[in-house]
């Protein structure tokens, strides 16, 4: 795989890659070169579909205008599993369990895995965003605060790493530093972060499923600082999103990653940033050779035998807008030429939540309402 060359020094830019471009498992990739040189952090969202928190907060980065430093953002490493809103990815298993230290191709799956591992080797710190059930606690409270819960956390998988060259990896340390930072900002105190200590590699770890995770092997595998960061699902969509933002936020702030301006945290203004998101003006398809603009709240007229081609969503915020022919078994429909048949409908999709359909007319059924009309 072929990736970006690294930035001119002085300029500050943005680069986006497309992997497996058009398929239900397409991967966007975005870099952020600041000006100036500092660490380079990698964000990855979306391994689990039903954890929309994860994927909505990593998009917001991908405006970002770094000053210091470098973000790669991947928002949806599991595109699949979002669009369907399920936690397994095309292989019907769960794609954080799939970073094993060598190289897989049984499934579908392992292909993202691999890019994921490829994209490791740019960075210097990387994040795998979530949302969990409960609350993280290190004492018992009750069934939604303790030690198995996931939700508002920073987890990591050992306290230090030593490394081979003689260096260590003190991922306890940095994460405590980011959790001051974190609930210094947070009002509630129910919903303070800890650090969540995994001990992964312990014969007692309590969670060993995680020898086979992203962070792990970015941990073990590659040597990076790698940290899971977990909101609570306890909560609404936006707050999660407030919470993430939070953490990230304080993430590059600890790293010496620096920006113009980062994303709010207030769950009111991601509140209205997200409707805003979910507008659009309309389907862009190709009939036949004819290109034509279907507004919102409108029909589709065709007729037996045309070719119908779905090209794009025109919308303000362009990402996440993945339409598809219902009964299709499609579910990125971008680019496809579809053979329509009675009662198909569009189905246009924001992030794996439906926000329109359109239904397509065939010209008998047409030709049934001009005469019901008469």
């Amino acid at each position: 795989m072929s990736f970006p060359h690294l930035k001119e020094k002085g300029k500050t830019f943005s680069e986006t890659q497309t992997f497996f471009k058009g398929s239900d498992q397409e991967v966007n990739v975005y870099y952020l070169y600041g000006s100036e040189p500092g660490p380079t952090m990698l964000i990855f969202a979306g391994i689990h579909g039903d954890e929309s928190g994860g994927y909505l907060t990593a998009d917001r980065y991908v405006g970002l205008k770094c000053v210091k430093g470098n973000l790669i953002i991947v928002p949806r490493l599991n595109l699949y599993a979002i669009l369907t809103k399920k936690r397994t990815g095309l292989s019907g298993q769960d794609m954080n369990r799939k970073f094993l230290p060598a190289e897989e191709n049984k499934d579908p799956d392992d292909k993202v895995a691999g890019l994921a591992k490829s994209l490791m080797g740019r960075a210097d710190i990387i994040l795998n965003l979530h949302q969990g059930h409960g609350f993280y606690s290190p004492v018992w409270i009750d069934k939604t605060r303790n030690p198995v819960r996931w939700g508002q956390c920073n987890v990591i998988d050992v306290p230090i790493l030593d490394l081979p060259d003689g260096r260590k990896l003190e991922l306890e340390h940095f994460a405590q530093g980011v959790v001051e930072k974190i609930n210094s900002e947070i009002r509630d105190k129910r919903y303070y972060f800890h650090v969540n200590n995994t001990n992964t590699p312990s014969k007692g770890s309590v969670h060993p499923e995680q020898r086979k995770s992203l962070t792990y092997y970015a941990l073990t595998g590659k040597h990076k600082m790698a940290f899971g960061i977990e909101a609570t699902n306890h909560c609404s969509l936006s707050q999660a999103i407030g919470y993430l933002t939070t953490a990230v936020n304080a993430m590059m702030e600890r790293a010496g990653i620096m920006a113009e301006a980062f994303p709010s945290a207030s769950p009111a203004v991601i509140a209205r940033e997200l409707k805003r998101n979910e507008k659009f003006s309309g389907l862009i398809v190709r009939v036949n050779d004819v290109e034509r603009l279907i507004p919102p709240k409108s029909e589709i007229s065709l007729t037996t035998g045309d070719r119908f081609q779905i090209l794009s969503v025109k919308a303000a915020h362009t990402r996440g807008w993945y339409p598809f022919l219902s009964g299709s078994h499609i579910y990125n429909g971008i680019g496809k030429v579809f053979l329509i048949k009675k009662n198909d409908r569009v189905i246009l999709q924001k992030d794996g939540k439906r926000v329109a359909a359109f239904i397509i007319l065939m010209k008998e059924d047409i030709s049934s309402k001009l005469e019901a009309g008469t």
